[in-house]
């Protein structure tokens, strides 16, 4: 019984972090990586900002994902971004699965391209 248990809960642990790759690559890719015309910065760059202000897991998921919601300027990380890039457009993705965006950028650094 303890070998199902722990066979299932990783089994469970895999989806759940191949769920949160696609969700990124599906969503954030486009402008946030190192493909075409550079419309946002690199998601490298926001990471960084984002491991700096907020290195605790659970802070970094929960700042990052409330900002993506509801993009504004006043309340921007990186105001120097919008300056270059504009305002994050409003993406219409609940707020739950920017949460998985976010846990997978906290847990990986494969942002260039889809390996």
């Amino acid at each position: 019984m303890k070998k199902t248990l722990l066979l299932l809960t990783l089994l469970i642990s895999t989806l759940t972090a191949h769920e949160n790759r696609l969700l990124f690559f599906g969503n954030c890719i486009a402008c946030h990586g190192e493909f075409g015309k550079k419309v946002a910065p690199h998601l490298s760059e926001v990471k960084g900002y984002y491991m700096m202000a907020y290195p605790k897991k659970e802070d970094f998921v929960e700042q990052m994902a409330t900002w993506v919601f509801r993009p504004n300027e006043k309340t921007a990380k990186l105001p120097e971004a919008i300056e270059k890039y504009k305002l994050m457009p409003y993406l219409s993705i609940d707020l739950d699965t920017l949460k998985q965006i976010a846990t997978y950028i906290y847990e990986h650094d494969d942002f260039g391209g889809l390996e």
